[in-house]
């Protein structure tokens, strides 16, 4: 009988440890700090050609679609890394459901403001493996940090 109780407990406390484990890898990349990224500025596609302004420090996020299943991603290149850098990127199902074959993928960008300065964001969404190919969406805005 001790030998029984003992045995249930272990496999219970393994158990546990499994379903911690688990839950740890099924969870998102996005942060898990409310206050970590939450700014209330929320920036998608129409963000392009713009100019916006920012205080040092500030967070914001940029949500683009990708279609990721037909092998497309977007790529970045921020002309000063001084004036602001992405902090992270965070990919959800935009039907919320990743069960479901050819979905586009909402991919959120976050960004954090450095310095003073002025820095240009490039975006393109192309397939990587056909770099003569064209990129088949293309954003761009500045930055401008006071």
């Amino acid at each position: 009988m001790m030998l029984w109780c003992r045995s249930v407990i272990i496999k219970a406390a393994l158990g546990a440890v499994l379903l911690t484990v688990l839950m740890g890898c099924s969870r998102s990349s996005a942060p898990n700090n409310p206050d970590r990224h939450s700014t209330g500025t929320e920036l998608d596609s129409t963000v392009n050609g713009r100019m916006l302004t920012y205080p040092s420090n500030q967070r914001f996020s940029l949500e683009l679609d990708v279609n990721a299943d037909a092998g497309y991603q977007w790529d970045y290149l921020l002309s000063d890394t001084t004036v602001v850098r992405i902090d992270s990127i965070n990919y959800r199902p935009k039907n919320g459901s990743w069960n479901i074959v050819g979905g586009l993928t909402v991919e959120t960008i976050y960004f954090r403001t450095l310095h003073k300065g002025i820095s240009a964001v490039d975006l393109i969404e192309h397939q990587i493996w056909l770099p003569r190919d064209p990129p088949i969406h293309m954003v761009r805005f500045f930055v401008t940090v006071n």
